[in-house]
């Protein structure tokens, strides 16, 4: 297990000795990369224990010529941990700045990324920090602290950097979960389908795919073997998942039951539930076309649910209801005889498709849970920590 360090420039790096004490007593390697600012406040605290080790500034990266460190660094690493996390190098990676070896080194990554800010209170509150920082927790970055405390400029209040027993056993257990679903397949779909009417007109929904690529990514990130089958989407492939793109619903339903058997099926897909009974390739005009004949598509959640030999252990279902939605999920529950359900409402506050965010209902045979609103990887992250508890118990 190895770890990048980027120490960024803020007086909490004084802790720094402590932690990688913490680290190495979890065998935990360490690569260092610090910024300007940081060098700054070392060399003014005279902190020694950086003489130890081989680590990376901007005057490394252009002395010896190394034109590709930040790709090297980010992927050398199984994670990287900023350590203590400035305003600043918060600003820049949320809003996309690379100027230095630290902000490239980030904006390069595809690794799970740590930061574990410290600063003064009113510069955490700030609302562009703020800002910056809810960019950041959308795109799946992990927040460790800060805490209220003491704070060394003589002031009280959030800024204050966590617990170093903390932040190391948080990077501990991280490494521990990525093992946790280590031989375990499972498929997920997303995004929408569409059924075409004619060679320009389709039937569909507003899907963009987001709550099931984020479930794909942090499944992966588990150890699980993650296929995405995936309706029309803008959203860019997560790592180490098989990506297998269709259209319609019945290109959908063919991939998944033809990927059967796994471990665990997970069916955010918006899939269009109706098509046309007749394709015209020629345009129809707008002036014959009167009505249009309809079918119903396949019903993918009730076919996996249902397939006698190659069921998975688990199946998963999401709902989408605009009234009675834990009454309408539960029958849907019952109706499909999948194991879980995730339903959203749909109303004018809270359109969920195209939304960063969504508020769930979980329901299961014999449990009922309203989870708060929350980003789609956190709702991501908390079906992962069920999906974990499930197998263990098996």
């Amino acid at each position: 297990m190895r770890i990048l360090l980027i120490i960024s420039g803020s007086i909490a790096l004084k802790k720094t000795p402590e932690l990688i004490k913490k680290l190495n007593k979890k065998n935990i390697e360490i690569d260092f990369l610090i910024t300007r600012s940081a060098l700054s406040i070392i060399d003014s605290l005279k902190i020694s224990v950086f003489k130890k080790f081989n680590f990376y500034t901007d005057e490394v990266q252009f002395k010896k010529n190394k034109k590709m460190l930040h790709i090297d660094l980010s992927r050398k690493c199984d994670a990287i941990l900023v350590f203590p996390a400035s305003a600043n190098i918060i600003g820049k990676y949320a809003n996309g700045i690379a100027d230095d070896l630290a902000s490239t080194t980030l904006l390069a990554s595809n690794k799970p990324i740590f930061m574990a800010p410290a600063m003064n209170v009113e510069m955490w509150n700030n609302y562009a920090n703020q800002n910056n920082v809810k960019k950041l927790k959308i795109n799946g970055v992990n927040f460790i602290g800060p805490i209220y405390g003491n704070l060394s400029c003589g002031e009280i209040g959030f800024g204050r950097i966590s617990d170093i027993s903390i932040i190391a056993e948080e990077i501990n257990m991280h490494f521990k979960n990525t093992k946790l679903l280590s031989g375990i397949s499972g498929i997920v779909t997303s995004g929408p389908t569409i059924e075409p009417i004619d060679s320009t007109r389709f039937i569909s929904n507003y899907s963009t795919g987001k709550q099931g690529y984020a479930i794909a990514k942090i499944l992966s990130l588990m150890g699980a073997k993650i296929k995405l089958i995936t309706g029309p989407s803008s959203m860019d492939k997560p790592n180490n998942v098989e990506l297998i793109k269709v259209l319609t619903a019945k290109e959908m339903n063919e991939a998944t039951m033809d990927l059967l058997p796994v471990d665990f099926a997970i069916c955010t897909a918006a899939v269009a539930d109706f098509k046309p009974i007749n394709f015209k390739y020629l345009k129809i005009k707008k002036g014959s076309m009167n009505s249009i004949s309809l079918k119903r598509t396949p019903d993918i959640l009730y076919n996996i649910s249902n397939s006698i030999k190659k069921r998975p252990s688990l199946v998963v279902g999401f709902a989408a209801e605009t009234h009675n939605v834990k009454k309408n999920a539960k029958s849907k529950l019952i109706e499909k005889k999948c194991d879980w359900i995730l339903a959203n409402k749909i109303s004018r506050n809270n359109s969920v498709f195209g939304s960063n965010n969504n508020s769930i209902h979980y329901i299961t045979k014999n449990s009922y849970e309203k989870w708060p609103k929350m980003s789609k990887i956190q709702v991501a992250k908390k079906l992962n920590t069920n999906i974990i508890k499930f197998f263990e118990n098996l």
